[in-house]
């Protein structure tokens, strides 16, 4: 390598972003601003400067002076004099990054990227990891072919030529610098920025009655009918039909975000904040110092700092307290066994829960009228699941098992039926039994 290009590649950086602030005076935002940047109260738009590892922030969020300029591209060029080839404003925003860092980067489609030739320094010769989330992106060309358009233009530095993406290879788009036009939000359709940009406009003022007639209590109904379809899709097997499913749940959260920051509560960077710490804070023994000897202290150390966590909120401090009324009766009793096991109230073996199972049932069988059953049948109920607990078998899971089972089984012995000239309703119990056992040994 010739010192000029170690001079090039040590001076050049990184990944550079710079954004413009918002400025004094400018128009309140609408009501329907898009939930990954909520209004502030005062009317404007946060202008909090965008520090992250490897960007270059601006103390004065002007353009950076030529006494501060730095070297990026081609021995002694400036980022000014490389904005200035590229015909990019720096003030609109403009992110600069090597072809060689692109994959492992967050970079934003909807903001213009000069993308500089990979230099053999870069990565210091070893490959950097994938972003986590874009892991199926293979280099800086997969990246790019997951994140625009195949037609979209590339204008090469070196020569003004525009280039489709999709003809490009690895090789091509490494070895030159790359002007990358920045696409409308509502464009960026395999980037976070998307979808929450087609939320904010299906609520604009001129966008889709049915949206915006929405509040958070007629959404409920949807946000479990979409859980419960990735259940389904996961089921399957089908990974296009699960990748479907989840961007269907995930719009049930950009949507109570958007709600949400319409009403000026909370937007998207406060869902992100909200789980992103609770996990760091629940797992101490990953992020911090604590020292764990299985899974079973890892649980107790969750409930106890969710107790901690309540507690601190000045909530209801019962370990139970965080059990949703909402969910099913099966996944909450196992919830509530789970909790009550990590607090230490538990059968000190299996054999205790099947003794507890043959007492229920024997106190089923003699219940001397409805409302006993009910009681008795509940406490049947709640002890299977803590067996299923223990058998390391999610209930919920297991039923839906035998659900599909029953329905495979009961149409098979009735197809069966049918072709042998008998009808299904004429069949007596014992030519039933038959038919069942028949079909199960298939």
């Amino acid at each position: 390598m010739t010192s000029a290009t170690r001079s090039r590649s040590a001076a050049r950086s990184t990944f550079t972003s710079w954004r413009r602030p918002a400025r004094a005076g400018r128009s309140p935002p609408t009501a329907w601003t898009p939930s990954g940047r909520l209004a502030s109260r005062g009317g404007s738009t946060s202008s909090r400067p965008r520090y992250r590892s490897g960007w270059i922030p601006s103390s004065s969020r002007r353009p950076p002076r030529p006494d501060r300029a730095r070297a990026v591209s081609g021995e002694g060029t400036t980022v000014d004099q490389l904005l200035a080839r590229a015909e990019v404003d720096p003030r609109a925003g403009v992110q600069i990054a090597d072809t060689a860092h692109l994959a492992a980067i967050a970079f934003d489609p909807t903001l213009p990227l000069l993308l500089l030739a990979a230099t053999d320094t870069a990565t210091g010769g070893a490959a950097l990891p994938a972003l986590p989330g874009r892991q199926l992106g293979r280099g800086a060309l997969g990246v790019m072919r997951d994140l625009y358009p195949p037609v979209h233009a590339l204008r090469r530095l070196r020569d003004g030529t525009h280039v489709a993406l999709e003809t490009l290879d690895e090789a091509a788009l490494a070895a030159d610098d790359w002007v990358v036009p920045a696409l409308e939000p509502t464009e960026s359709l395999a980037s976070p920025h998307a979808i929450a940009a087609i939320a904010a406009r299906l609520r604009a003022p001129d966008g889709c009655p049915w949206d915006r007639r929405q509040t958070h209590a007629s959404l409920r109904t949807y946000v479990l009918e979409e859980a419960y379809e990735a259940v389904d899709a996961i089921e399957t097997g089908a990974p296009a039909d699960l990748a479907e499913e989840l961007g269907d749940l995930l719009l049930q959260v950009i949507l109570h975000a958007q709600l949400a920051a319409e009403e000026g509560a909370f937007d998207l960077t406060d869902v992100y904040r909200s789980i992103s710490s609770k996990l760091i804070r629940r797992h101490p023994h990953v992020f911090g110092d604590v020292q764990v000897s299985g899974v079973g202290q890892v649980l107790a150390n969750w409930e106890r700092i969710k107790a901690e966590e309540r507690s601190d909120a000045g909530r209801d401090g019962s370990p139970f307290a965080g059990v949703a009324r909402a969910l099913p009766a099966l996944p909450a009793s196992r919830e509530i066994q789970e909790r009550a096991s990590a607090l230490g109230w538990d059968w000190p073996t299996v054999e205790g829960v099947w003794e507890k199972v043959r007492e229920e049932l024997g106190e089923l069988r003699a219940a001397a009228d409805d409302d006993e059953r009910v009681r008795e049948l509940g406490d049947l109920l709640f002890v299977l699941v803590n067996l299923a607990r223990w058998l390391g078998i999610d209930p919920e899971e297991a039923l839906r098992s035998a659900n599909r089972s029953f329905i495979a089984r009961l149409e098979a012995a009735m197809a069966l039926a049918e072709g042998r000239g008998i009808s299904a309703g004429d069949l007596d119990p014992a030519e039933r039994d038959r038919l069942w056992e028949e079909i199960k040994r298939r």
